[in-house]
């Protein structure tokens, strides 16, 4: 088995059963249609890893990437379209079967722990590389010594899938702790990505992952800051 193939399998294991308690602990699998939910997850998060890789390929490629989509070849994706897509399946799957409540923080452990431990894959098979960097814990990686970017992320996904579960119990709206998580990768991917090797497309002064980040992070902000206002109501939010 592929060293990547292993890595993403050990974070689908892990967020499977670490979701699976949460969900139990939350009550979530007794509201009907439910089961839709994660259907519509995995669907959405599908289709817009792939769409996602436009923030990689320069204007006018729309087309053949959609193209590419359609034909169900998905080599190449990314988590920014997988996040983005996973929770906008999640919304319309909610809506086809009438849930109204937040259902984020089921995934608010689950998908932070997958993620950092996929990101360890991303190290083995060399991909989403880190840029030229000669320094005391460089890696080898395309032919010259570079920031083992996907270990600060990995390291930093790992740190908020910890404190997301050690703060499970306190008392928040519901769907805030998923919406911490996505603004926390949000700013934390911003940052990261100026340390990044890989091929990227640039935007005037930032990267358009660096701009995609900057929009989730001000739409989950606002998101939180909503649900936490006293007249906000129980059921908004993801």
């Amino acid at each position: 088995m592929p060293t990547y193939a292993l890595w993403v399998g050990l974070g689908i294991v892990a967020a499977w059963w670490v979701r699976r308690l949460e969900v139990s602990r939350l009550g979530h699998q007794r509201w009907p249609g439910y089961h839709w939910v994660p259907v519509g997850a995995l669907v959405g998060a599908v289709l817009g890893a792939k769409l996602g890789m436009l923030l990689f390929e320069p204007p006018g490629a729309f087309a053949e990437t959609l193209g590419r989509v359609l034909s169900l070849d998905f080599t190449g994706k990314t988590i920014l379209g997988g996040l983005a897509g996973g929770y906008l399946g999640v919304e319309l799957a909610k809506k086809a079967v009438g849930i109204e409540v937040s259902t984020g923080d089921a995934f608010a452990v689950a998908v932070p722990l997958a993620h950092g431990i996929g990101r360890m894959g991303c190290l083995f098979e060399g991909c989403c590389y880190g840029a030229v960097w000669d320094g005391a814990w460089a890696v080898e990686l395309h032919g010259a010594a570079r920031h083992p970017v996907q270990l600060y992320e990995a390291g930093a996904l790992l740190v908020i899938a910890g404190l997301s579960w050690a703060l499970r119990h306190r008392p928040w709206p519901a769907g805030q702790r998923f919406k911490a998580y996505l603004l926390a990768y949000a700013l934390l991917r911003f940052g990261l990505d100026a340390l990044r090797g890989d091929p990227g497309v640039q935007w005037g002064p930032l990267s358009a992952v660096q701009w995609a980040c900057l929009v989730g992070a001000g739409l989950m902000g606002l998101g939180m800051w909503r649900a936490a206002r006293p007249s906000a109501s129980p059921t908004q939010g993801a």
